[in-house]
């Protein structure tokens, strides 16, 4: 009865319209106040204790490393050298759409930063050279979920605290699938590029791509601090997220010399904004997903697959299924603080690793980010090109394909997400 109510509070704000934290913060106070000897201020207490993780701090820093970088001169640097590796080809500012993606990738740890720093400029200069605006908007919106799986990863981040899991290799375990991401969404600009006869940026050139590479040098190494100083026991991921915040701001100041003293302020105001909204939706979720763990929705949920079947494949499948659907009308902070807790028990029951699992969960809900009616990743890039949403599911399908191959190979061949982290991280 409670666990009904729950969800049918979530669902009715949600179809409202009601934002998220919102939605989960009322839907959780519906099942306080239907629990009896159970006082309301119990919430308040679930969200502090949801936030109240040093490891979460990592959270803000991130985003902060990737708004200094943003505007300390990086993006145009990323993107020349994506230029100069892949613009030869047919289509190349689409392919440069996605290489750009997945160098960003390894700075912010979001995928709306991505969609945000590489499609404002990437979009216009697509139209520009007849790239209708639906292809355009598909490429950088699914391109952009690079962002959370090539480390460093902010969803992996939350998903971490919330298992017990470690994120040095979460971090590694995603870097295969982003990269397996990046080629197939190639693989499908290559078909529709030479379909629709898209131009072609430039002949290749090794020494402009190596003096791009050289360029390129200073902003890449900000990987090679979070990964190296993780695997390396230097410092923990909060702590690596401050070292890469502290290198981003010197990097933007003394090298690129782009990052101006007077904008410190406004980007702190805005991270602080962002953080804010993100923090908001853990609390809430985390006030909820207790809840749900008290009402023993996670065993009840378990024994009721098991009793179905023990096959691990089949139950892995149901879990996708429920992850594409819950990715496409629930953000991706608030499905995994509420989702983690109910599947990761099973999941290890069945003799999964959680960090292959978490891989697998985020994989999934990277695909929501670009899928109506809630894909934020979506949502940005259609309003850099002034597109509708409606106007752009169709150019989105074989992306979308696309991915969900990806999806099932990471899900059904362990491998692909622990051959590096079992070698760096035994």
């Amino acid at each position: 009865m409670v666990t009904l109510a729950i969800f049918a509070a979530l669902v009715v704000l949600m179809a409202l319209n009601v934002p998220i934290a919102i939605a989960t913060a009322w839907a959780a106070i519906v099942g306080f106040a239907l629990i009896e000897d159970l006082p309301l201020t119990v919430v308040v207490q679930r969200m502090f204790t949801g936030i109240n993780s040093f490891t979460l701090l990592a959270i803000p820093l991130f985003i902060l490393t990737g708004r200094l970088m943003a505007l300390g001169g990086i993006t145009n640097d990323l993107i020349q050298l994506s230029r100069s590796m892949v613009g030869f080809m047919r289509g190349g500012l689409a392919y440069i759409n996605i290489v750009a993606s997945m160098f960003f990738a390894g700075i912010t740890g979001s995928a709306t930063a991505d969609t945000s720093s590489v499609g404002s400029i990437l979009i216009p200069a697509m139209e520009q050279k007849g790239y209708e605006k639906d292809f355009s908007v598909a490429v950088t919106a699914t391109s952009s979920t690079i962002g959370i799986m090539i480390p460093p990863s902010i969803p992996m981040v939350i998903y971490g605290v919330i298992s017990g899991t470690s994120i040095g290799k979460l971090f590694l375990g995603g870097v295969i699938p982003g990269i397996m991401v990046g080629l197939i969404l190639m693989a499908i600009t290559a078909v529709l590029a030479r379909r629709r006869g898209y131009p072609i940026e430039a002949p290749f050139d090794a020494r402009e791509t190596a003096k791009n590479f050289v360029k390129s040098i200073p902003p890449l190494t900000t990987v090679v601090i979070i990964l190296g100083g993780i695997i390396f026991g230097v410092f923990t991921a909060t702590e690596a997220a401050g070292v890469a915040a502290l290198y981003s701001f010197l990097l933007g100041t003394l090298y690129y010399r782009e990052l101006k003293l007077r904008q410190l302020p406004g980007i702190m105001l805005e991270v602080a904004t962002i953080t804010s909204m993100v923090a908001l939706m853990i609390a809430t979720a985390s006030a909820l997903a207790w809840l749900l763990a008290s009402q023993q929705v996670p065993q009840a949920m378990g024994d009721y697959l098991l009793g179905l079947t023990a096959n691990p494949y089949l139950i892995l499948l149901l879990f996708n299924l429920l992850l594409l659907f819950v990715g496409t009308w629930l953000d991706l902070s608030p499905a995994l603080i509420i989702f983690t807790p109910i599947l990761l028990p099973i999941a290890v029951e069945l003799g999964i690793d959680p960090v292959h699992f978490g891989v697998i969960m985020v994989v999934n809900l990277a695909i929501g980010l670009f899928t109506p009616p809630v894909g934020v990743c979506l949502f940005v890039a259609c309003g850099i090109a002034g597109l509708s949403i409606t106007d752009s599911i169709r150019a989105l399908i074989p992306f979308f394909f696309g991915l969900v191959a990806v999806l099932l190979v990471v899900t059904y061949v362990p491998p692909v997400v622990m051959l590096i982290p079992s070698a760096l991280m035994p």
